[in-house]
């Protein structure tokens, strides 16, 4: 977990005593970082344990008229004893979904009365949090929202036990704060929440949050000179009303990746393709080039290194009819050459027969995993597969503890050089987030694979299913090349919050993919042309509105061939699922 520091925007603490000591060292002036404190002579010092706030504040509901924190604590402890956060049941407290605060550690099981004492000692941080924040703000503000005890004028402390009592000051406000994050957190995504060492099978059970924002709990963002001195109270008290704003920044926080276990993933993956492709020149009877596709080649890959598409295409020159094809679907047949290496699997109008050149380039993969040469190769195993599949999928065990292995998809496909008709293809326009450069580089080619057609044609042995992932990777790696805007940031949050509702029921979410929130991505760019990053948060709102209308209309467009729905092949109980999840987010 990521503790957030409150002054300032620095939010790479991982623990209490860190933030503790950031606090001390760069904001030692001030209780909020942004102002001198008041004097400490006679006049003006009163000492943190004798002010009385006339209103504290009950983080939990509108109650404001508590004169001291013991009537706080125990209005919490009355009011607020069945939840944390006042609104609902607490959480189960059993070893399945219990976790320890500070390292995010299975703890072990806590009786009843340990489990109130905990209760009872979190209440009271809390408590002891936000009303020495309240109690630091007022002090600087009008002497007439001070009362002293008994009226009595404090003692004057001198410069050593002044340091003291603000190092006590800070180091409260740092506990209260922290620890409302963390059960803020917890309440939260599972994503949110580290485990101790990453152990594998130690994530938690999903449980999705509700999160609702009422106009009384949404906060405006404010310049530093503009923000109210109480802005550390509030924002210890916000922490208890998730919001729109706080939901996405839990979601991107889920996104960052470990560097180290990332680059470990990437090169381990770099060099188990390097090697198969020098056993591949060496078993192959066909010439062979290699397309790196996916989500970690333009750059929006939202989880671990655990999956990669790799295509592997004829370096043979062919050519692609589209008469009488269904939309997104072709024909295949030779272009100008004598290579006659893919002769054996065509047949006699000439057209290549997508079955039988899959078979042989699956026999080739085969080939080489089980060389003797191929060293990888023997870390890895052959998965199981769908027979409408065009993927030969291998698990790659990285032979490392507690490294879980990775996916990796071997595509057989043909390159088709060129762009199609316009008739059969849309052409890719220039203007508001594509420039010349990139747009000309993703009409080089497109690829053709061996999915089959899934219903009835007279031709479906002969079609092949056209893939634009060479423009689709040229286009979202450069989305936001041109205004430096956050595109592609969007689109992550998106992928990231479908990945979360498919976790959540894996079930009633199966063919809804990736791939389906690319294709309305890329026309959502097209029809919105101010992303400037402070727009991020509206044009999320709009993505989730738009994407739920297309879905409950069960139609998104392909981007590259408008008459094709790339939804058809997605069931209506699953398409009524994902409006569900997606406008409750905006509820």
């Amino acid at each position: 977990m990521v503790i957030k520091c409150p002054n300032c925007d620095k939010n790479d603490f991982k623990s209490v005593r860190g933030l503790n000591c950031h606090i001390s060292r760069i904001h030692p002036s001030s209780a909020d970082g942004r102002g001198l404190r008041p004097s400490t002579d006679t006049r003006g010092r009163r000492d943190d344990k004798d002010i009385v706030v006339k209103d504290i504040t009950c983080p939990f509901c509108d109650k404001n008229d508590f004169k001291s924190e013991r009537g706080l604590s125990c209005h919490i402890t009355r009011m607020h004893r069945s939840s944390s956060d006042g609104k609902g049941p607490r959480p189960s407290t059993g070893t399945r979904d219990r976790k320890d605060d500070r390292d995010g550690a299975r703890p072990e099981t806590l009786t009843p009365s340990h489990e109130d004492h905990e209760r009872h000692n979190s209440d009271r941080d809390v408590v002891k949090g936000v009303a020495k924040v309240q109690r630091d703000s007022l002090q600087k503000g009008s002497p007439d929202n001070i009362l002293l005890k008994d009226r009595a004028r404090p003692e004057t402390l001198t410069p050593r036990h002044e340091n003291h009592e603000r190092h006590n000051t800070d180091r409260d406000v740092v506990k209260g704060v922290a620890k409302v994050q963390r059960e803020s957190l917890q309440r939260g995504s599972p994503d949110n929440i580290l485990l101790k060492n990453d152990a594998v099978g130690a994530k938690p059970e999903s449980r999705p949050a509700k999160y609702k924002e009422s106009p009384k709990q949404s906060r405006t963002t404010e310049e530093p000179h503009d923000r109210p001195l109480s802005s550390l109270s509030n924002f210890i008290l916000s922490f208890n009303a998730p919001n729109f704003e706080k939901f996405v920044a839990m979601i991107e926080g889920s996104i960052v990746r470990p560097r180290e276990d990332s680059t470990l993933r990437t090169e381990s993956v770099n060099k188990f393709i390097d090697d198969l492709k020098v056993v591949m020149e060496r078993i192959s009877d066909i010439p062979l080039k290699l397309l790196k596709s996916g989500s970690y080649y333009d750059k929006t890959k939202i989880d671990y290194n655990n999956e990669f598409d790799f295509m592997f295409y004829a370096d043979i020159k062919m050519e692609a009819d589209f008469t009488n094809c269904p939309p997104g679907y072709c024909k295949i047949r030779k272009g100008v050459t004598v290579n006659k290496d893919l002769d054996p699997f065509i047949d006699r109008n000439g057209y290549l027969v997508p079955k039988l050149y899959k078979s042989h380039m699956f026999d080739i993969f085969e080939k080489c995993r089980t060389d003797p040469s191929f060293r990888k190769g023997r870390r890895t195993q052959l998965q199981d597969r769908k027979p409408e599949s065009p993927a030969y999928t291998l698990l790659f065990d990285l032979g490392i503890p507690d490294k879980s292995p990775i996916d990796i998809d071997l595509v057989p496909a043909i390159r088709i050089s060129g762009w199609p008709k316009t008739k059969d293809a849309r052409e890719i326009q220039t203007g508001k987030w594509i420039d010349i450069s990139t747009a000309k580089k993703a009409v080089e080619c497109f690829h053709v694979v061996t999915k089959q057609f899934p219903e009835a044609h007279p031709d479906i042995n002969l079609l092949w299913r056209v893939s634009f992932s060479h423009a689709e990777k040229e286009l979202i790696l450069h989305a936001d090349l041109s205004d430096k805007g956050c595109r592609k940031n969007v689109f992550k949050i998106l992928k990231k919050i479908k990945e979360n509702m498919k976790s959540k029921n894996p079930t009633e979410m199966d063919k809804f993919c990736s791939y389906h929130l690319k294709m309305f991505i890329l026309g959502f760019y097209d029809t919105h042309s101010d992303f400037s990053k402070d727009q991020k948060l509206d044009m999320l709102k709009k993505g989730i509105e738009e994407l739920a209308k297309c879905v409950r209309k069960g139609a998104i467009e392909n981007y590259f061939i408008p008459k094709d729905n790339v939804l058809q092949s997605v069931p209506e109980e699953e398409r009524r699922y994902v409006v569900r999840e997606l406008e409750g987010l905006l509820q």
